[in-house]
């Protein structure tokens, strides 16, 4: 009964999200466009755009449906909210994002006439990645508190200012993110070929990310320093240092803009997670003290990075975005971590098996 139900849910809210999608205006038989800027999609792309989406969507839904209580659900409503924000904003001015990929593609030697139609479907993967990591940075059997790290990110205004309308800055955060989500709940496969193709696929992630924002090189040094030693660990610095050095002669080593942002504007709308860690340290703080001392794992390694960042912050406001994303999964695993009247909850399988 509970599976029935569960199915039953899960098609109420896709059906929700095509309702949506079909009351977008339409205007010929062969085309179609959105507000705003008159983005002109062909009816063929859009199809195989939205069934490569689909197939994403679905394996995650069914992925997340054994990771915590009505995660999936949380991360389809995730992903309504967002899409119903696109639509009701209207396709987005896309020229920076259209230009960094441009460039990035003449870079790397592929001479190729973007439109603006594929960079927006690049910007909506890019977005169901980002919403994706979220769940995934979240503990591994309570994927649902993602939604809450979802909720927190996206209802501060400068965060919303970073996704839309697209920037480079964007495709940085979503590596970033998924990065994080990979060392944080990764399971490390014994079996060799499965365990290079998960180091290879986090390695690229992390090049990805620092070749975005110089300062992400603290990701391996984090992860080596926060979990135990395997020749994993060298394996995977090897591989970014590498990565980053071919990014480097390629050409294709953003310099970061500088962030208008500061730290009061920024802290201001996220009271909630720091008033989280200003409870944890308060009325939790042996707690914390135990998990630092007693566990390797995803907790140290948050800890490490917004120290990091928070230091970062003070020489480039650029590098305040990732402290607070830090900020926000830290909050919650702390909380998630001494529940129970402050009793300690160290996941060592996190740390053990990875």
């Amino acid at each position: 009964m509970g599976k029935t139900a569960d199915v039953a849910l899960i098609g109420v809210v896709i059906l929700l999200e095509v309702f949506v999608l079909i009351l977008n205006p339409l205007s010929g038989a062969n085309t179609f466009q959105m507000m705003v800027y008159g983005v002109t999609f062909s009816p063929l792309r859009v199809v195989m755009f939205l069934g490569a989406a689909f197939i994403i969507l679905m394996l995650v839904t069914f992925h997340l449906k054994d990771s915590g209580e009505y995660a999936h659900i949380f991360y389809l409503l995730s992903l309504s909210t967002v899409a119903v924000w696109i639509l009701n904003s209207g396709v987005p001015n896309m020229d920076s994002f259209l230009a960094f990929i441009s460039e990035i593609l003449q870079k790397i030697g592929v001479h190729a006439s973007i439109q603006t139609e594929t960079a927006f479907y690049l910007y909506i993967l890019v977005l169901l990645l980002l919403i994706t990591s979220f769940f995934y940075s979240a503990p591994r059997r309570s994927r649902e508190l993602g939604f809450i790290i979802f909720g927190v990110l996206f209802s501060a205004p400068f965060f919303r200012s970073l996704i839309y309308p697209p920037t480079p800055e964007l495709i940085g955060i979503t590596a970033f993110m998924l990065s994080i989500s990979l060392v944080t709940s990764l399971v490390f496969s014994p079996k060799t070929f499965k365990l290079l193709f998960q180091t290879l696929l986090l390695s690229v992630l992390t090049v990805v990310a620092v070749a975005m924002e110089p300062w992400n090189i603290v990701l391996p040094v984090a992860f080596i320093l926060t979990f135990p030693r395997k020749k994993r660990n060298i394996v995977y610095v090897i591989l970014v240092l590498l990565g980053f050095v071919a990014a480097l002669r390629v050409g294709i080593v953003w310099s970061p803009r500088t962030s208008g942002l500061g730290f009061g504007l920024v802290f201001s709308q996220l009271l909630l997670p720091i008033a989280l860690i200003g409870y944890s340290l308060l009325f939790r703080g042996d707690a914390i003290v135990s998990i630092l001392k007693n566990s390797k794992g995803p907790t140290p390694f948050l800890v490490f990075l917004l120290l990091v960042f928070l230091i970062g912050s003070l020489i480039t406001r650029r590098l305040l975005p990732y402290a607070a994303i830090t900020l926000t999964i830290l909050s919650i695993r702390l909380v998630f971590h001494t529940r129970d009247s402050g009793r300690v909850i160290i996941r060592r399988e996190e740390s053990s098996r990875t």
